[in-house]
């Protein structure tokens, strides 16, 4: 008799979540829910090609001791019929191509079969182009020991031989795997009520006898609810890039890929009971779980002489010491060198240190500009290895905010280099740890408000410009969540000219301006075939009441709100480089990353974490590269002075504070934003402590804190400094009594209530959580009584805990913001001594920062720069500074010339043919001919005014193009001879305006400001030059006009948007209130060029305009295009 439904048990073993990237549509999180609710006794996650979702899915799992989380996968196999890959990582097609091919479930029963499984994945994985992945049944020789084969259901090969009545191939397809997996492969069936499906399931039975293996029933999940089915269409559509009206059979014909209940399972295999019992058997056999999973860092070579890493790492510790920290050492320094290298001792990390200070070592070897952050800057050891470059005893900063035993963790220690060289540190750890041993780590690329419109709108079959015209309307800081259709939210309207309402009953369509774009009838259900039962909490044939126009629209942004967050693919993460003692293949899948010869491993840095994996960031930082271009130029330029480097740069410049004091900072490290531009004048930076806490202070931890106008009210003598207890006096001193920063929190704690250092750091971390508040509020009675036991009355204990409360909302890592603080400084001496210098290297390495190169340049020269155009024979690729101070703009920054022109350019502009001697362009035809440029650079060079020495206007220069085309067609570019001089043709000379457009189109730089060119006009409507301003007097409602440069709206701001505008005289900050915003939006958000009417607000320092009203500023032609930069 088979067991009845009611008492039946079963476990899920072939389960895909949205980690099977757009095939998948449910988290892992939520299946793991689903499953619990559904009294599963586990689910093995078997995600496409990959452990992506696993360790998520584990995680979720670890509350529920009695659920079992298998790990698993579902591998692509390569078909017979299929061409070979060649094993090599061309690029992935623009779109994915729909594919029969056959598959194979593995899950993991042991240590030795998960090593296996990641193994096998990464072998697929590398095998192919990114994301197509193709395991052999070859490469399964050997690496079968200790997992699960289950055979794939109808996409696996036995079924679909048998699907194709080929019952010979069937049998000998399982023989192979069968002998492949002695006793631990199973034949699948699947019952989704498909017409073909119970003649399936009798056929493998039958080849299960006969070949003397088990089977075992699964149910394909895609998606933890039968809910959910339609949306898992939507994304098979976006991932095959069709339109759901012709999906056709892309899309499965039911919705029966749900998680089940043990008791729809048993009814639909009451035939056949043996196939659930068989679920729970495997359960038993795979005690495997993922977060046991723990890698070895690797074991580092020492010298014959020292006796263990610990030895070696001391001897580096001392010999850095001698020159990092002041002669002979002070007792205190080595009291805290010995303090943290007997705690790295008792964690066993040396190797972990000494890998590090390799890292570093070998960027100075290669002459990389190189400087630890974050916690890393606590740690007096990191000093001494010349990871970090702040004193942490000099700085008074907490040891244990990077290290704790109390903790047991791996500190994380991140190292900035610069941007354009750091490739040279990655290639290094590949090559001096192997590429079998370290990869980068991932990043997971998930929907948001753009991307998921993007997606889901062609997929319901609008154009790209409906879809272009939706997007724009949105912010990309907004969120789906709250932007669409969440509780009591308005809902956007979409665009007038696409939310049309048409006649719904007469069957023509909605949000389609034209007719003829659509099928001539049929409505919605013509487009979202089978749409129509509120599967995505609206009816999309129903009129939807309110500001959303039409009901597709409507049908679109709920399906977006649907899929926010779910991974649409996997990046490269910004730097965290993963290195194991084991071959990595066996600790975690490795596969292609999209830049050349890189690869990943298939998790990201939370995951990583999770699972206690060592990853090492390695992170490119722009003002690095800045730093070390300058420093060069500087070099350059001086060649008989001492090299500038940071070691050089003097700590107390007083022209460099008075500088950042005026608010002086475009281009300045952490302090050019608006906001920090708003903060210098009031804050007054005298010191570098000042620095630090300027760095800090602009985030949204003090914003939201609210703490920002005490701590500079106390700064200006307003209000009193008073402190919370005096006995947090000596922590709070230097930030008259308001806490700024995270290890301040940790010390209030450890000063008040006699913490420990791992339990202050265990507050930090309570203080960093999403969930702050519920964690602050478990460690309340311990917080206040051991503040009562310290003497402190418990009316002040509580007033202390609620600061410590409110403070988890904002603190900032002081280590970190004395990090940045460096390079901040660093930058503004650059900028202040040498602002020629500072703009070049700025140039040099853009994109960076928040202005234009437009901008920058118009800075440079209000500081006396003078700026050279670009010109052939005197400019080189890169910008620079001349002997005369000038700066001479590069190649670089002409549209259109790129890595292939650069190579051309630079072979020929420093030396002869025969590379002998410097030799200069005799001409345009010598240049054509000698460089190899094609046309279109060409012209791009002659749009920016590279041929004036012999064609003093861009016409005329675009005019002696057409001559050499006629040249080159009688094949004369080839070789040397005389060049008729031939009469310029008579051409119109451009306008000042024109020019200024042309200049900013093929360079992005003008010599003019456009703005010049307008301000008759301005003046003529009382618009005020910026640099009025500061003569103006205090809430005078006046008018000012520029360029749009900036635009934010900082989450932090409660809907505040920021605008700077530049014009000829300098900038101006204007605020817009969230109502002036709505009003005015796409004035603001689409115009270059406005005027803005508002208020004058001046304090301490700072000039606003408070803006009342805007509108755009007529251009005429005059004033070119300079894209804005916009932050959120």
């Amino acid at each position: 008799m088979p067991d009845s439904a009611g008492s039946a048990e079963y476990a899920e073993l072939h389960c895909w979540s949205n980690f099977s990237f757009l095939e998948g549509a449910s988290h892992p999180e939520d299946l793991v829910a689903a499953g619990l609710q559904l009294g599963l006794r586990g689910i093995a996650l078997t995600d496409r090609d990959g452990l992506y979702g696993a360790v998520r899915f584990a995680k979720a799992a670890v509350p529920a001791p009695h659920f079992a989380a298998l790990c698993g996968a579902e591998l692509t196999l390569e078909s017979a019929e299929s061409q070979p890959l060649k094993p090599s990582r061309p690029a992935r097609p623009a779109k994915e191509v729909p594919t029969d091919t056959p598959r194979l479930v593995l899950i993991a029963a042991d240590k030795t079969g998960y090593g296996n499984l990641a193994n096998l994945i990464s072998i697929a994985q590398l095998r192919g182009r990114k994301r197509d992945a193709r395991l052999r049944l070859d490469d399964l020789d050997g690496r079968t020991d200790g997992l699960i084969a289950l055979s794939g259901g109808r996409n696996g090969l036995v079924e679909k031989a048998l699907l194709r009545r080929d019952g010979a191939v069937a049998v000998a397809l399982g023989a192979r795997l069968r002998d492949l997996f002695p006793g631990r492969f199973y034949l699948e069936l699947q019952h989704h009520l498909r017409p073909e499906d119970p003649a399936l399931i009798r056929a493998l039975v039958r080849l299960a006898m006969q070949l003397d293996v088990p089977y075992v029933a699964t149910n394909g999940v895609a998606y933890a609810s039968r809910d959910d089915g339609k949306l898992c269409d939507v994304l098979t559509c976006v991932k095959y890039g069709t339109p759901l009206q012709n999906a056709g059979t892309l899309l499965r014909p039911n919705h029966e890929h749900d998680l089940k209940s043990p008791a729809r399972m048993a009814r639909l295999f009451a035939e056949f009971p043996l196939a659930l019992r068989n679920t729970l058997a495997i359960v038993e056999r795979c005690p495997f779980r993922l977060e046991r999973l723990h890698g070895e860092f690797p074991l580092y070579p020492i010298p014959e002489n020292e006796a263990s890493p610990q030895s070696y790492l001391r001897t580096l510790v001392y010999e850095g010491a001698r020159t990092r920290f002041a002669q002979p050492l002070e007792a205190k320094v080595e009291r805290q060198l010995e303090y943290e290298l007997g705690i790295i001792a008792r964690m066993d990390l040396a190797g972990y240190f000494l890998v590090v200070w390799d890292i570093a070592n070998a960027a100075a070897r290669l002459d990389v500009l190189a400087q630890g952050r974050g916690s890393a800057a606590n740690s007096a050891v990191c000093y001494a290895l010349g990871i970090t470059a702040v004193d942490p005893i000099k700085a008074g900063l907490l040891f244990e905010r990077f290290l704790s035993e109390e903790r047991g963790e791996v500190p994380d220690i991140d190292i900035d280099f610069a941007h354009q060289d750091r490739e040279k540190v990655i290639q290094y750890v590949y090559e001096r740890y192997g590429r079998e041993h370290a990869a980068m780590a991932a990043e997971v690329i998930t929907y948001r408000t753009r991307s998921a419109i993007r997606d889901v709108g062609k997929a319901l079959g609008l154009t790209l410009g409906q879809v272009d015209q939706i997007v724009r309307e949105y912010d990309a800081r907004e969120s789906l969540a709250g932007a669409v259709g969440a509780p009591h939210a308005e809902e956007k309207p979409l665009p007038p000219s696409i939310a049309k309402r048409r006649d719904l009953d007469a069957g023509s369509n909605v949000l389609h301006s034209r007719a003829d774009d659509l099928p001539a009838s049929g409505g919605i259900r013509a487009l979202t075939p089978g749409f129509h039962d509120a599967d995505f909490g609206a009816d999309p044939d129903a009129q939807i009441r309110g500001p959303v126009g039409g009901a597709l629209g409507a049908l679109l942004l709920k399906i977006c709100r649907r899929i926010d967050g779910f991974p649409r693919h996997m990046g490269i993460h910004s730097g965290g480089m993963v290195i194991t003692r084991s071959p990595l293949v066996e600790v975690a899948p490795v596969e292609w990353a999209s830049m050349r010869d890189r690869t990943i491993v298939q998790w990201d840095k939370d995951d990583l974490a999770d699972l206690g994996l060592i990853k090492i960031d390695l992170l490119g930082l722009g003002m690095l590269a800045l730093l070390r271009d300058a420093f060069a130029l500087y070099r350059r330029r001086y060649p008989q002075r001492v090299p500038l480097s940071l070691n050089d740069i003097p700590p107390d410049d007083r022209e460099t504070y008075e500088m950042l004091q005026r608010a002086d900072s475009i281009g300045v490290f952490q302090v050019e934003s608006r906001a920090q531009m708003s903060m210098l004048p009031r804050l007054k930076p005298a010191c570098f402590y000042d620095i630090v806490m300027q760095v800090a202070i602009i985030r949204p931890g003090p914003i939201q804190g609210d703490m920002i106008h005490p701590f500079l009210r106390r700064r200006n003598g307003q209000e009193p400094i008073t402190y919370p207890h005096p006995k947090l006096k000596p922590i709070l001193e230097r930030t008259l009594g308001v806490p700024l920063f995270q290890e301040q929190g940790m010390r209030m704690a450890m000063e008040a209530a006699g913490f420990s250092a791992g339990e202050a750091d265990r507050l930090r971390r309570a203080m960093g959580h999403k969930r702050s508040r519920e964690r602050m509020a478990e460690l309340y009675p311990r917080l206040v009584e051991g503040m009562v036991h310290n003497g402190i009355p418990r009316e002040a204990a509580d007033k202390l805990y609620h600061m410590l409360e409110g403070f988890a909302d904002y603190g900032f890592p002081e280590s970190h913001a004395a990090s940045f603080a460096l390079l901040a400084y660093a930058s503004a001496y650059v900028k202040c001594h040498e602002p020629a210098i500072f703009c070049a290297a700025i140039l040099n390495v853009q994109p960076m920062g928040f202005y234009s190169t437009e901008v920058l340049v118009n800075d440079a020269r209000r500081h006396g720069v003078v700026v050279k155009p670009i010109v052939v024979n005197e400019s080189e690729w890169w910008s620079f500074v001349d002997q005369d101070g000038a700066l001479r703009l590069g190649f670089h920054l002409v549209r259109g010339m790129g890595e292939v022109q650069r190579d051309r350019l630079e072979r020929t502009l420093a030396y002869g043919e025969d590379r002998s001697a410097p030799h200069e362009f005799s001409d345009l035809v010598d240049f054509a001919r000698r460089t190899g440029l094609e046309r279109d650079a060409l012209e791009n060079l002659a749009a920016a005014g590279a041929f004036a020495p012999w064609h003093p206007t861009r016409r005329e220069a675009m005019w002696a193009l057409r001559g050499l085309d006629e040249r080159e067609a009688r094949g004369e570019l080839g070789r040397a001879m005389e060049i008729e001089n031939e009469p310029p043709a008579a051409l119109r000379a451009l306008t000042p305006a024109e020019q200024t457009t042309l200049d900013i189109a093929a360079t992005g730089v003008s010599d003019v400001q456009p703005i010049a060119h307008l301000r008759p006009l301005l003046d003529a409507q009382n618009v005020l030059a910026a640099g009025r301003l500061p003569s103006m007097p205090k809430n005078l409602v006046c008018k000012v006009g520029g360029l749009v440069i900036t635009r934010q709206r900082p989450g932090t701001a409660k809907g505040f948007v920021f605008l700077t505008l530049e014009d000829e005289t300098g900038l101006v900050n204007v605020i817009v209130r969230p109502d002036v915003y709505e009003r005015n939006r796409r004035t603001i958000r689409g115009s270059h060029c406005l005027i803005v009417e508002g208020v004058l607000q001046k304090e301490q320092g700072c000039i606003d305009l408070i803006m009342k009203r805007c509108w755009e500023l007529d251009e005429q032609g005059a004033a070119a295009k300079v894209r804005a930069r916009n932050f959120h």
